[in-house]
């Protein structure tokens, strides 16, 4: 019984840390949060915000997406780019993302940036 209670507390310490938004090289994901429509789940936000002394021009991340009893339902690849009307994210500044990708079921979403580019 001792050892499945320590199981369960693992189980639950992991889950909690697999919900938590990650940043790196000095950008930071300051919030994320479904969209639905209609109750159905079709994209998600995230908002990332540059604390490095650099320009941002592209950012690449997972995004893992579970429901209101954090139960792990999957993961999907995202990504940012600057461009020809989409600006670079200058320091200070953030910017907003809309991901048309989406797991069904899920409530809930949190980042971890896997790789980040900075302006040449």
């Amino acid at each position: 019984m001792k050892n499945l209670l320590l199981s369960f507390i693992c189980l639950a310490s992991m889950a909690a840390i697999s919900q938590t938004n990650k940043g790196k090289a000095g950008i930071d994901v300051v919030n994320t949060k479904t969209q639905n429509v209609l109750g159905t789940s079709i994209g998600y936000y995230v908002e990332f915000k540059n604390e490095s002394d650099k320009e941002v021009d592209g950012i690449k991340w997972i995004a893992t997406f579970t429901n209101n009893f954090g139960d792990a339902l999957g993961t999907r690849e995202g990504n940012w780019q600057s461009g020809n009307i989409i600006p670079n994210i200058k320091p200070g500044e953030t910017t907003v993302d809309l991901e048309g990708k989406f797991v069904k079921g899920a409530t809930k979403v949190s980042v971890k940036i896997t790789q980040v580019h900075f302006k040449q």
